[in-house]
C-alpha cells in the first residue's frame, strides 16, 4: 500500500460518522493530492463495477476506513454501498478536490462528490406561530444547520419547492434574494415573493441548499404574503432570438427556438443566442409542472443546474435524452427574466443529428453462433482473457466451426459500418469497432462503443466425456459437448446501462461472478478459479451517446451472436464446476 494514497484519504476525504470533514494540516499534502495505490488485478473489474452503481445512483463518500493490518480500506457511501480496495495487483490514481474524488482505473476516470458537511437544516421560527410575514420588501428566515458550521462559503442556496397550502403544485412564488450568512450558528437566508404569490395566501415553502456537491432540503415553513403585496409577474417583450436558432413564435406568447445537439454539449452563453435582451436578463429554467410533460419535467433538476442565471450552460451529466419524446411539444422551457418580472418564455428544441439514423444498418445480417478454437486450441486454465471483437474480426484463423452467419455475419463483420450520409459514424478497423469523429463528439464523457454479455452457459467440453456422455458428482449423465444445466440470459443494450452492476444478478447467484467483460475493450475476463469447462457466450455491442443509446447489432436480431469457448476440447486438468442445485 503506497502510505501517501493512505495519507490523501486520511487527511484529504475521511468523513465521521456526522458527516464532518477532517482536514489537514500539512499544505505540502494539501498541494500533492494525486496518489497512487496496487489494487489486486482480479479485483479491478469488480471495482469498476461498484464505482460505475456509485455514479448510476449518484452516491457521495460519506465516511473512509482503513485497516492498519491488512491495507484494505473501504469507501462508505451515501446509499449504503461500500467500495473495497485492495493492495496488490494493478494500479488506481486518486485526485481529491474539495468537493469530490477523481479516481482513474486503468484509463477510466470516475467522479464521485464527497459528502456534504450537513446532514440536515432545520428552519427556525422567530414568531410563536412560526409564521414568515413577507410583503414587496422580502423577509429573512433562518435555518439551523446539523452539524454546526464555521463557513458557508461556496454553498448555493434556492427555493426548493412552494404552493399554497389548499393545493398541492410547485410553484415559482418566491425565490432567494441575496447572499446567505451565518449568525451565531444559523444560516440566515433572504427570500422575497414573486408576481405568482398571490396577496392573502398562505404558503408552504422549503429551501435547497447545494454544498460541497450535496443537496440538502429544508423542513417545510409557512410564509404568509401580506394582504397589500403586488408584484408584476409576466411582461413579454424585449427579447430576440437570432435567425441562427430557428425562432418562432407559438401560442399564448411563448417562443421557441432550436439548436445544435453538438453545440448544447460544450461550453456556451445563452446571451449569445439572442440579438436582443433587457437589461438584467437572467436565464431560468422554469418549474416541473410548466416543462412539457416527459423528460423535461423529470430531469428538471439536471437543466436546472445545467443553466445558470447568468445564462452560462454546461450539462451537469449526461442527459440521456433530446427532451423530443413529447411529440405535442418537445424541448424544454426557459424564462428569460429581468428584474423578476419573465420577458420571454422559450421552448428549447435540441437537434439530435443521430437520432433518427439506423445503427442497424451496419452491413451485418442476422446474427453467428460459433465455437472459439474448434477442436484446435482450448481457453487455459485459471485468470485469461479473450477478446470478442478481435476473434470475431480474425474468425478465420479463431473461429473453425460456425454453425450460423458463414456468409451474413462474419464476411460483413470486417466491412462493418454505420454512416449517416458521407459522414461515417462506426466503422471495423480491421481489429475492433472505431468512432468516426461525429459519433466522439457526441459520445464526449458518455460510454460511445460498449461491449457487454448477455448470455451465459455452461457446456461439457467433447473430450471431457466417456462414449459422448459425462456423468456429474452426484450420478447425473449429460451429453458431451453440450450444456450443464446453467443456461442465463440478461437484457437488452439499452437495459445494460441502466444498471451494468445488477444486470449480471442472476449468474452471480451460481456463483460465477467473476466473469466479466471490460465494456470499453470487449475482453472476457476468466476468473482464477476457471477451471477449463465449456462456455457459450452470447455477445452483444451499443453505442451511448450524450442524447440516447443505439444498437450496434443487425436488423431483427437481438445480439450479435454466441460464441462457444472449450466446446470441444478442455486443457489438461480441466474439471467441470458443481452441478446446478
Amino acid at each position: 500500500m503506497n502510505k501517501q494514497f493512505i495519507k490523501v484519504l486520511l487527511c484529504g476525504a475521511m468523513v465521521l460518522s456526522t458527516g464532518t470533514f477532517i482536514s489537514c494540516n500539512n499544505d505540502d499534502d494539501i498541494d500533492d493530492l494525486k496518489s497512487r495505490v496496487s489494487v489486486v488485478e482480479t479485483a479491478i473489474g469488480d471495482l469498476k463495477a461498484d464505482l460505475d452503481k456509485a455514479l448510476k445512483t449518484g452516491a457521495s463518500i460519506v465516511e473512509v476506513k482503513l485497516d492498519e493490518k491488512t491495507g484494505i480500506y473501504t469507501l462508505s457511501l451515501s446509499d449504503g454501498q461500500k467500495i473495497v480496495i485492495k493492495p496488490g495487483g494493478g494500479n488506481i490514481s486518486v485526485t481529491m478536490t474539495d468537493t469530490e474524488a477523481i479516481i482513474n482505473v486503468n484509463g477510466t476516470e470516475y467522479k464521485l462528490p464527497l459528502g456534504s458537511a450537513v446532514n440536515s437544516l432545520i428552519y427556525s421560527p422567530e414568531t410563536i406561530d412560526g409564521i414568515v410575514e413577507i410583503g414587496n420588501t422580502g423577509a429573512i428566515v433562518k435555518f439551523l444547520p446539523r452539524p454546526a458550521l464555521t463557513s458557508i462559503e461556496g454553498a448555493e442556496f434556492t427555493i426548493a419547492e412552494s404552493h399554497v397550502l389548499t393545493r398541492a403544485a410547485d410553484g415559482e412564488q418566491f425565490k432567494v434574494n441575496g447572499a446567505a450568512s451565518l449568525d451565531g450558528g444559523f444560516i440566515v437566508v433572504p427570500i422575497k415573493a414573486l408576481g405568482e404569490a398571490e396577496a392573502g395566501k398562505m404558503y408552504a415553502v422549503s429551501l435547497q441548499m447545494k454544498f460541497r456537491g450535496t443537496v440538502i432540503g429544508s423542513n417545510y415553513f409557512n410564509v404568509k404574503v401580506a394582504d397589500d403585496f403586488s408584484a408584476v409577474a409576466e411582461d413579454l417583450g424585449g427579447v430576440t432570438i437570432k435567425a441562427d436558432y430557428a425562432p418562432r413564435d407559438l401560442a399564448d406568447g411563448f417562443k421557441e427556438m432550436t439548436i445544435n445537439g453538438l453545440d448544447l454539449l460544450g461550453t456556451l452563453n445563452f446571451n449569445n443566442l439572442f440579438s436582443e435582451l433587457p437589461d438584467k436578463a437572467e436565464f431560468i429554467v422554469a418549474s416541473s409542472s410548466k416543462q412539457p410533460g416527459g423528460k423535461a419535467q423529470e430531469k428538471v433538476d439536471m437543466l436546472k443546474e445545467s443553466l445558470k442565471f447568468d445564462g452560462t450552460w454546461k450539462f451537469s451529466t449526461r442527459p440521456g435524452t433530446s427532451f423530443n419524446d413529447n411529440e405535442e411539444r418537445p424541448g424544454f422551457l426557459v424564462n428569460v427574466v429581468a428584474d423578476d418580472v419573465v420577458k420571454a418564455k422559450i421552448y428549447v428544441v435540441i437537434v439530435d443529428e443521430l437520432a433518427d439514423v439506423d445503427f442497424t444498418a451496419n452491413g451485418l445480417v442476422g446474427n453467428y453462433e460459433a465455437e472459439w478454437g474448434g477442436t484446435e486450441k482450448a481457453q487455459p486454465l485459471g485468470a485469461g482473457k479473450l477478446n470478442f471483437p478481435r476473434a470475431l474480426s480474425k474468425y478465420e484463423t479463431d473461429i473453425p466451426t460456425i454453425h450460423n452467419g458463414a456468409d451474413g455475419f462474419f464476411p460483413n463483420w470486417l466491412k462493418y459500418s454505420i454512416k449517416m450520409g458521407d459522414e461515417e459514424l462506426i466503422f471495423n478497423n480491421g481489429s475492433t469497432l472505431e468512432m468516426g469523429d461525429l459519433a466522439k463528439k457526441y459520445a464526449e464523457g458518455c460510454r460511445g462503443i460498449y461491449y457487454f454479455f448477455r448470455g451465459f452457459a455452461v457446456y461439457v467440453p467433447a473430450s471431457l466425456g466417456t462414449d459422448g456422455k459425462y456423468t456429474d458428482v452426484n450420478g447425473k449423465t449429460y451429453d458431451a459437448g453440450e450444456g450443464y444445466g446453467y443456461d442465463g440470459w440478461m437484457g437488452q443494450y439499452n437495459e445494460y446501462i441502466n444498471d451494468p452492476v445488477g444486470f449480471y444478478n442472476n449468474i452471480k447467484e451460481w456463483g460465477f461472478g467473476d466473469f466479466t467483460m471490460d465494456e470499453k475493450t470487449g475482453d472476457f475476463n476468466f476468473p482464477e478459479s476457471y477451471t477449463g469447462y465449456g462456455l457459450r457466450i452470447a455477445f452483444d455491442a451499443g453505442y451511448e451517446y450524450a442524447y440516447g443509446v443505439k444498437p450496434l447489432h443487425a436488423a431483427g436480431a437481438d445480439q450479435l451472436g454466441m460464441l462457444f469457448i472449450n466446446r470441444r476440447v478442455a486443457p489438461e486438468g480441466a474439471t467441470m464446476p458443481a452441478p446446478k442445485p
